[in-house]
């Protein structure tokens, strides 16, 4: 099917019934109106590159401008920033390391330390090193997570096409390593395959559940992409029914094929404290675990690139 010949404004939030080309011609026709100068000097300024193929029949290509301009809205409606419009993987500067965690078919023993020491006890003074040693094999990425991340994009979008399985992905590490930065890319990846994504803080997707502004069977459904940002962060007063929800959306969308990704500020220590062993369970058999570390903050370096900026 011609690529084109897609419903203009579904992919914006409303449905006209046009087509692109549809909206291609009536500006065509009309090239006094809205028009201004294009960032890439190609077209007029009107999104629409005016051709002729081999035959003289006449038709038209979309400039990068317009492409941009859809761009903007799904990113809006995914409730992505905008600063990753004209952003890819590229972007990644490659100070942060990333370590791949994969679950071990048998876990070690826990070791008890002291004396009548209950094994709850011995888990929560475990050192969470400790512990992601005895639940996970840990290989070190000699990959940019810029690549890594591509890599898994293009992997899962090939999954998607052939109604396959894709794979989850957690991301975790300290604050300032760009983890909520490369949840987005992937996101905006997946936006401009035409595909569903959104993106949410964790505590306020919960909420809006718990608010019953949504309800949590379509919420789970509706997107090829979720993005939990901030997973571990949530805090509900009934804790239970927020652990509930969770495994209800992580298992609804797992049995969907439709991809989860998280990013925390926690660890799989911590994970497993909280949320128990039914979570963890769904968390170490359908996600990827990628650890990142980063030399520095990356919102402090950011923070200086802005005071030169400004010229402070």
């Amino acid at each position: 099917m011609n690529e084109h010949k897609i419903n203009f404004l579904d992919v914006i939030g409303k449905n006209t019934g046009k087509t692109k080309e549809d909206e291609a011609i009536e500006k065509a026709q009309h090239p006094e109106e809205n028009i201004t100068d294009c960032p890439y000097n190609v077209c007029d300024g009107s999104g629409m590159i005016r051709q002729k193929n081999e035959n003289g029949a006449a038709y038209v290509d979309f400039c990068q401008c317009y492409e941009d301009i859809v761009l903007r809205q799904k990113l809006l409606n995914a409730n992505i920033s905008l600063d990753f419009l004209n952003e890819d993987f590229s972007f990644d500067d490659g100070k942060t390391k990333t370590s791949i965690l994969k679950p071990k078919l048998v876990e070690d023993e826990l070791k008890i330390k002291k004396k009548n020491q209950t094994k709850q006890e011995a888990l929560i003074e475990e050192d969470p090193n400790l512990f992601i040693e005895r639940h996970f094999s840990i290989k070190e990425e000699t990959r940019t997570p810029g690549e890594i991340f591509k890599s898994y994009s293009e992997k899962n979008f090939e999954l998607m096409t052939q109604s396959k399985k894709p794979a989850n992905l957690l991301l975790f590490g300290d604050s300032g390593n760009g983890k909520t930065s490369f949840a987005c890319l992937i996101g905006s990846f997946f936006l401009q395959k035409n595909k569903k994504v959104y993106f949410s803080n964790t505590e306020k997707f919960l909420n809006s559940i718990y608010d019953k502004k949504v309800d949590v069977k379509e919420i789970s459904s509706k997107y090829d992409v979720l993005i939990l940002d901030e997973f571990f962060a949530e805090y509900h007063t009934d804790s239970k029914w927020a652990k509930t929800k969770l495994k209800e959306i992580l298992k609804i969308r797992d049995e969907l094929k439709l991809i989860t990704i998280c990013t925390s500020n926690g660890n799989p220590k911590e994970f497993s404290l909280l949320y128990g062993q039914a979570i963890m369970s769904l968390l170490k058999g359908t996600f990827f675990h990628f650890y990142l570390e980063r030399d520095g903050d990356g919102r402090i370096e950011k923070m200086q690139n802005t005071f030169e900026e400004f010229g402070f």
